[in-house]
């Protein structure tokens, strides 16, 4: 039966800086993975099909589609070369149709892939008959640990992250939707039968908020297109998030000036009403702490983007710690094993002996008895033996007695008689 040499010296040492090139090689292939996903979900995304064709959107796992705006027809960039010599047009021509957002958000949004076949009939009626049009959409890919905060109609949206992280709008509407009557109720009017939603109003948003520490935004009509009838209550829907700073320059370096930080004297600029530090409206919102997640994951990415060195370190510390750990926790099971295995044996043994010993113990109990009961035997018959010995000693003494008084009586009677012959014979003589 073969045996399994332990490992010793040089081979255990090898084994663990093998295995710990392994977990490393892992990790970094996790690293460029993650990287990946971080950059598909900071930065905006474009995409354009021409008639014919189909349109694909796809983003990663764990984030879905936020379409940002969407057009279908023709200008005057020619991106589709269907036709060798295109028609003439006149400058500065352009036709579009104005239901191509809405059908794109109706197709694609909050889905993770998307595919939607290029013509006019899906979105209706040809905006350019007779002329090769195509689709162009910019979205993003909403993660799903994000943020929202909502604001009603006449406050102030204020938004804000912890430096060194920013804002990233993903998505913004203006409006009122079905089912949703409990945010930002009106007692005076009824809400309508029916959705009324502006979603251009991320581009607004995000020009006031994108890629800034904080931001202050006024909830109107002035700000944002009235989607709704007259006298409805609206309220603005923010979805965003908070990436780190460096993250954002690499994947967006457009966004930051190298002179100055791109908030730099944004709190001056804001107006007394519009003051960040004070508290919000009581019609509004707080943003909750759902992406708590996504913006640690973010920073950590960060921080090891910045320092690869300090990572590398710490990763082989805390590789090198578990394995310690692991070693101590098998040689305490181990340890304790081989004391549980001693503490049966003796328990065993002490059972065992303990059944020898009351064995014993009752055995000894037996000859006692027997002992006891011998002696007692003994006892009676010494005392039989006296007994009869005293009472033959008593019969002898008694018959010695009575041979006495006999012989006694004998001598007696010798002597009377003997008496009697001398007195007769006395008087015999005498008479004569």
């Amino acid at each position: 039966m073969s045996r399994t040499r332990p490992l010793h010296g040089p081979a255990w040492s090898h084994s663990l800086l093998c295995l710990t090139l392994l977990l490393w090689t892992r990790r970094m292939d996790a690293l460029a993975d993650f990287s990946n996903y971080l950059s598909r979900i900071i930065t905006s995304h474009s995409a354009h099909a021409c008639d014919g064709q189909p349109l694909q959107i796809h983003c990663p796992r764990h984030s879905s589609i936020s379409i940002q705006s969407a057009f279908y027809g023709s200008s005057d960039a020619w991106l589709c070369k269907a036709d060798v010599d295109p028609p003439p047009r006149l400058p500065h021509h352009s036709c579009s149709a104005f239901t191509a957002l809405q059908k794109l958000l109706s197709e694609c949004q909050s889905h993770r892939n998307c595919q939607l076949p290029v013509n006019h009939q899906v979105f209706g009626r040809d905006p350019c008959p007779g002329t090769t049009k195509y689709l162009h959409v910019d979205y993003k890919c909403k993660p799903t640990e994000h943020k929202k905060h909502v604001a009603c109609e006449g406050e102030t949206l204020v938004l804000r992250c912890k430096p060194p992280r920013v804002l990233n709008i993903y998505a913004a509407v203006y409006g009122r939707s079905l089912g949703e009557s409990d945010t930002c109720p009106s007692h005076l009017t009824m809400p309508p039968p029916f959705e009324c939603l502006n979603h251009e109003a991320v581009h607004s948003v995000s020009k006031s908020c994108y890629s800034k520490h904080k931001c202050a935004v006024a909830v109107n009509n002035q700000t944002f297109r009235d989607p709704c009838f007259p006298g409805t209550r609206k309220y603005l829907s923010v979805v965003y998030s908070c990436v780190p700073q460096t993250l954002l320059r690499e994947a967006d370096p457009g966004i930051f000036h190298s002179t100055s930080s791109p908030t730099a004297g944004k709190d001056k600029d804001l107006p007394g009403d519009l003051n960040l530090e004070e508290p919000l409206s009581k019609g509004s919102r707080r943003p909750d702490n759902s992406g708590a997640m996504m913006s640690n994951s973010l920073l950590t990415y960060a921080y090891i983007k910045e320092h690869p060195e300090m990572a590398a370190l710490l990763f082989t510390s805390s590789v090198c710690i578990g394995l310690l750990f692991t070693l101590l926790a098998v040689s305490v099971r181990v340890t304790c094993r081989g004391r549980r295995l001693r503490e049966r044996t003796l328990s065993s043994k002490s059972r065992s002996q303990t059944a020898n010993c009351q064995a014993e113990d009752e055995d000894d109990e037996e000859e006692d008895d027997d002992d006891d009961d011998d002696d007692g035997e003994e006892t009676q018959s010494s005392l039989i033996l006296a007994a009869e010995r005293k009472a033959i000693y008593d019969w002898e003494e008694v018959t010695y007695v009575s041979e006495a008084a006999e012989r006694a009586e004998r001598i007696e009677r010798r002597e009377m008689i003997i008496q009697e012959i001398w007195m007769n014979s006395y008087l015999n003589g005498t008479s004569c």
